[in-house]
């Protein structure tokens, strides 16, 4: 068995430890990861080369390997042999620098990602920024729509309220109008009659009740613009509130940093999308709310104006039915006065032709009296003549004797000019009465009850619009 002659090529491999790795990585990665560099630091790899030593103490030597029987069979093996390590030597020279061009490239990659999350970091602090301005903007400007709108909410409350109280007050001149109405009831005889100011009262009913209706009308719509105006209120608050905690959150995120405490990772939260709107309608939505309750705070001064115009409108018109009336009631009692007086004239001169014509029938009974003793021997003397014979009945001169009777048709017609003198007197006296009565309802009991007008001036109700 002849020796081999073949000489393998070797290579020394010069190897370095693990921890001077790590000076691979650029100076910007290893200042910030200064744990990961400790961390590697402290890590203890086993000693694989002194197992590799004590395993080659117990091979067999070239000479052995000669010396034995197959050495002629393993001749072309050791050929084989070493053409396979030069190959295998290749490849690993081939592996070697793949594997060195991954490790630069890694490195590479290390630093590029290194500054792009830098970047993106900045980037995203910088739109985290921009949020929050944005926010803070559209939380002050629905703040400010916010107060606006308390503010109109409050005053249209208010003009509610002085409505409620006017519609209210209406229900005094009414009231004195329907008495007046019933006062008048108690009128007599011819006087019970639908003049003027009956005509001017009920008028006035119908004013006051058109003036309730419009201000019923009119308070409904204040209530809905009430509700209305609750409504955007409600939607100001409840984005106002919701800006406020997406504000809170917002900036607590653009205030985080690397070393910022309490930050983890939430795996999968890169794939969920919990978001609703987008910018675009996230502003149209805030925007619509501001335009809204702005819409609405204008219709709410609208309607405040319109209710101040309505109490001065119904003031005026029901002070214009009240003094109408109260100049009609004024006018027939006037009237009334002025016949009552003449009535009393009349019978003041009835009366004292009465007391003349007493007087007067009192002087024909005493002329009657007077001519009793006459009148017996006129009636002696008439029936004396009565016995003449025959033909000596003749109506001569002295048969033509005076009578008393016309003091008698005399008296009895001063008699009958009394009793009709009478009859007109009692009616001039339930006249009188009539009128007297119509007098006092009139003038006592309605335009006392009507003296003053029951509705104050109406307040003034500030609607600045702003």
């Amino acid at each position: 068995m002849t020796a081999l002659t073949t000489t393998i090529p070797t290579r020394t491999i010069h190897t370095t430890p693990i921890e001077h790795s790590l000076s691979l990585l650029p100076p910007p990665l290893a200042r910030a990861y200064p744990s990961e560099s400790r961390t590697l630091d402290a890590v203890r790899f086993p000693n694989i080369f002194s197992s590799a030593t004590s395993t080659m103490k117990t091979r067999y030597t070239v000479a052995d390997w000669t010396q034995s029987e197959s050495c002629k069979e393993w001749v072309m093996v050791d050929q084989n042999f070493a053409t396979d390590n030069m190959d295998n030597s290749s490849e690993a020279e081939n592996s070697r620098g793949v594997a060195n061009r991954i490790r630069d490239d890694a490195v590479r990659l290390v630093g590029y990602t290194y500054d792009r999350t830098n970047l993106a970091q900045r980037e995203s602090s910088q739109r985290l920024g921009e949020r929050v301005n944005d926010i803070s903007f559209w939380r002050s400007e629905i703040t400010q729509e916010l107060e606006r709108m308390m503010s109109e909410t409050s005053r249209l409350e208010e003009t509610r309220r002085a409505l409620e109280i006017a519609l209210k007050n209406t229900e005094r001149p009414l009231h004195c109008t329907k008495e007046a109405l019933y006062f008048r009831e108690n009128r007599q005889g011819i006087d019970l009659v639908r003049d003027s100011p009956e005509e001017c009262l009920l008028r006035e009913v119908d004013t006051i009740k058109d003036c309730q209706a419009r201000m019923k009308n009119l308070l409904e719509r204040v209530n809905l613009q009430l509700s209305r105006n609750r409504a955007a209120r409600h939607d100001l608050e409840h984005d106002t509130m919701n800006k406020n905690h997406s504000l809170s959150i917002d900036s607590a995120a653009h205030g985080l940093h690397n070393a910022s405490p309490g930050i983890t990772y939430f795996p999968g939260v890169e794939r969920l999308d919990y978001t609703v709107t987008v910018p675009n309608t996230w502003a149209e939505i805030s925007n619509r709310n501001v335009q809204q309750s702005q819409t609405e705070r204008n219709s709410s001064q609208r309607l405040r104006a319109e209710v101040e115009s309505l109490l001065a409108s119904t003031h005026q018109d029901m002070w214009c039915a009240w003094s109408t009336s109260n100049s009609a009631l004024t006018h027939r009692a006037g009237e009334t006065n002025d016949t009552r007086n003449r009535l009393i004239q009349q019978r003041n001169k009835v009366q004292q032709e009465m007391n003349d014509l007493e007087r007067h029938i009192d002087l024909l009974k005493k002329a009657l009296l007077d001519k009793s003793q006459p009148l017996k021997v006129v009636h002696t003397r008439l029936e004396g003549r009565t016995h003449r014979p025959e033909t000596e009945l003749c109506r001569d001169p002295p048969q033509h004797s005076e009578s008393v009777e016309a003091l008698r048709q005399k008296l009895q017609e001063a008699e009958d000019s009394l009793h009709r003198l009478a009859q007109v007197r009692a009616k001039l006296d339930h006249d009188i009465a009539v009128k007297t009565n119509s007098l006092y309802v009139d003038r006592d009991k309605c335009l006392g009850l009507r003296r003053t007008f029951p509705l104050s001036q109406p307040h003034l109700i500030d609607f600045t619009l702003y």
